[in-house]
């Protein structure tokens, strides 16, 4: 009874039009009101709780490191370095922008900052060169979106932060489904471009490709600089966030780049995107708890069971469930609302967790591409003025070919199981 009322009031305030957060928060508030059972200290406790966690320290640094990069001017010499590798082939300019996509979020690890940025750069040149605003505001989510797969990643740091899983082996198991993303965004682009007629550029030359090369290594080296630091053991994911924040600023100030100025904008913006995921974690935490009180796992449990033995189609179910709830919920709060529930069937079906943990990173990440509240679409939208119904009309190829690498890590855990058992990190 208890469990029904919960979620009652939650979907009566989110379609409302309640933050999503707050919605967690009241529901769970209101619902203990009426159960005598639990006390009212355990609000306090088990927000604390959610947030009292070493490796959720890194999530600033991380903003803060990218905020940091992109303010530097990284992302045009990325732009650079990408349409020099790639803008030769047929659709070279959307090649060079899921190129560019795929190396800022080795840099940021924050899908809303790179989208942003991406679409304020090329989506105008997307537009110059034939491409359909719609289809290159749609691609551009798309990019942005590869941000939580690829890492750094500010969600793989938040599942590391709420459960045992190493964040080292969630950077590394990221790595292959990511760069299968960007291969299908390519494949999508090259069959758009040869569609509508979209010229070929010449080859800028191997002088000019070995120039912007060199103009891109420092950015390039943020990558290593963070997952080699943990995975040699040298530092901790916090402590290797603080280590990409003084290579950002010292990167910053030899350049000429960083100034004060932009310094305070990007401390600015951590803050008060740190803010944002600590209060959703924190109201997720409280949420999750009376979930786990009222027995919902053991629900869903009983449900799937009597259903399937198959573990490919439970994680199929899970995918499903996860995707749908991304629509209409920011992906964090999905995440820490849905996944403890899930939990037990790693155990009953014998699911490697990290497996699991990247199939529902893979499914969560779709949220914030997908109609109705995918916030990466309104973001390049209202960027770039582009009307939002062009944008949502093209941004389902993209989706697909999320879902389709999400379905083939399903079947073959070795996508995301190969890279962590190399690196030592799993056995």
């Amino acid at each position: 009874m208890m469990l029904i009322l919960l979620f009652s009031i939650f979907l009566v305030l989110l379609f409302m039009g309640m933050p999503v957060a707050y919605a967690m928060s009241i529901s769970a508030c209101i619902t203990l009101f009426f159960d005598p059972s639990l006390p009212g200290i355990i609000i306090p406790q088990k927000m604390f709780t959610a947030m009292d966690s070493f490796s959720l320290m890194a999530i600033p640094f991380f903003m803060l490191a990218g905020s940091l990069m992109e303010q530097c001017g990284i992302t045009r010499k990325l732009v650079g370095f990408a349409r020099s590798l790639v803008g030769h082939f047929t659709g070279g300019l959307g090649h060079a922008t899921i190129v560019t996509g795929v190396l800022m979020a080795g840099v940021s690890g924050s899908a809303n900052a790179d989208t942003a940025a991406i679409a304020s750069i090329l989506v105008p040149a997307l537009k110059d060169e034939g491409y359909d605003d719609g289809y290159a505001c749609a691609m551009v989510s798309g990019c942005g979106a590869l941000g939580p797969v690829i890492p750094p990643s500010i969600m793989m740091v938040i599942y590391s932060g709420v459960t045992s899983i190493a964040i080292g082996a969630l950077f590394m198991a990221g790595f292959l489904p990511g760069i299968l993303i960007g291969l299908g965004y390519m494949f999508v682009n090259y069959l758009y471009a040869r569609r509508t007629g979209i010229p070929r550029d010449k080859f800028v030359g191997w002088k000019q490709l070995g120039k912007d090369t060199l103009h891109a290594i420092p950015a390039l080296v943020m990558p290593f600089i963070i997952i080699g630091g943990i995975l040699s053991g040298v530092v901790t994911a916090t402590e290797s966030g603080v280590l990409a924040c003084t290579y950002s600023v010292i990167y910053g100030l030899v350049g000429r780049t960083l100034n004060w100025k932009k310094f305070k904008l990007c401390v600015d913006g951590a803050v008060s995107a740190t803010t944002n995921s600590m209060i959703i974690i924190a109201f997720a935490g409280l949420f999750g708890a009376l979930v786990t009180n009222y027995n919902m796992s053991k629900v869903i449990l009983s449900v799937m069971t009597a259903f399937t033995s198959s573990p490919n189609v439970v994680l199929i179910f899970v995918s499903v469930v996860l995707f749908i709830a991304g629509m209409f919920i920011d992906s964090n709060a999905a995440m820490l609302m849905l996944v403890p529930i899930f939990a037990p069937l790693i155990g009953q079906y014998h699911f490697n967790a990290l497996h699991f943990a990247m199939v529902c990173i893979l499914t969560l990440d779709m949220g914030g591409m997908s109609p109705p509240v995918g916030l990466l679409m309104y973001l390049a939208a209202n960027i770039t003025d582009t009307p939002l119904g062009k944008v949502v009309k093209n941004i389902w190829q993209f989706i697909a070919v999320n879902y389709a690498v999400t379905i083939l890590t399903i079947f073959i855990p070795a996508i995301v199981l190969l890279l962590p058992k190399l690196t030592g990190l799993i056995s």
